[in-house]
């Protein structure tokens, strides 16, 4: 934590500090940038660290160049070409933690990894008590916002506004929020209306696609139906990967959302 605050301290925003709780069944995506280094920050020292084309040596011609000194809890990355990969196994407390690196416009300034209990660690989802309570409070601060629009949160938050369009309707993806601890996002998601009846949909089967892999919603506050020429908001809720265990979306991910409807 002290690494943390001496980030914020130093001027890193704080929207572009990852914080994820350890779990050695998770692959993390690390988002690096060939002008600004990325930072990650384990709860202890570091006892092995193993890549592929990562390399602390410039000689070696590697897509990532890593910083790190033996012993220490952290080390530095930086993409040195353009679309640059990567990848660590990290050596920690007997565990491996892997992590895979990207190339990205708006890279991941830090990225902190805390000793904090995983949800789902289990293969158990969060409850639906605390997906509901995580819903409200998505749709407390949407309200909030509404009334001052220069309020900020301190929750991970996007605001793609990529549509999806169907033959009577669009879907329009308004906000992501993702709740670490949970391994939780929330969309708010604006339905469009272009036809003077109203167009039903099936609530039960709301999901978002990202690339091949689909993620059905666990929770949905969706009446399922969009008045005629009219617009209306839903949410819904997907937790975790579909299969089970921790997904660790971003909400920089580029989704579609999928309406099923007659």
């Amino acid at each position: 934590m002290i690494m943390v605050q001496a980030l914020l301290m130093a001027g890193v925003a704080g929207a572009e500090i990852k914080c994820y709780p350890l779990d050695a069944r998770s692959v993390y995506t690390v988002r690096l940038s060939p002008s600004e280094p990325t930072t990650c920050v384990f709860p202890g020292a570091l006892k092995a660290l193993v890549g592929a084309n990562v390399s602390t040596k410039l000689d070696d011609n590697p897509g990532v160049l890593l910083s790190h000194e033996p012993g220490t809890e952290y080390f530095s990355l930086r993409a040195l070409k353009d679309g640059a990969t990567g990848a660590l196994n990290i050596v920690f407390r007997g565990q491996v933690f892997a992590l895979a690196f990207v190339t990205a416009t708006e890279p991941d300034r830090a990225v902190v990894f805390l000793d904090e209990p995983v949800a789902a660690a289990s293969g158990h989802r969060p409850t639906e008590e605390t997906l509901r309570g995580l819903l409200e409070q998505v749709k407390q601060f949407d309200r909030r916002q509404a009334q001052y629009p220069g309020m900020n949160s301190s929750l991970e938050s996007a605001q793609p506004g990529n549509p999806t369009h169907y033959r009577a309707f669009t879907a329009t993806i308004e906000s992501v929020v993702r709740f670490d601890a949970e391994d939780v996002l929330v969309f708010r998601i604006r339905l469009e209306n272009t036809l003077d009846v109203p167009v039903p949909y099936d609530p039960q089967g709301l999901a978002v696609r990202l690339g091949r892999e689909f993620f059905p919603a666990v929770l949905a506050d969706a009446s399922g139906a969009i008045p005629p020429k009219a617009v209306s908001h839903i949410y819904l809720v997907v937790s975790g990967a579909p299969g089970g265990g921790r997904a660790n979306l971003s909400v920089r991910e580029k989704f579609t959302v999928i309406v099923p409807h007659p």
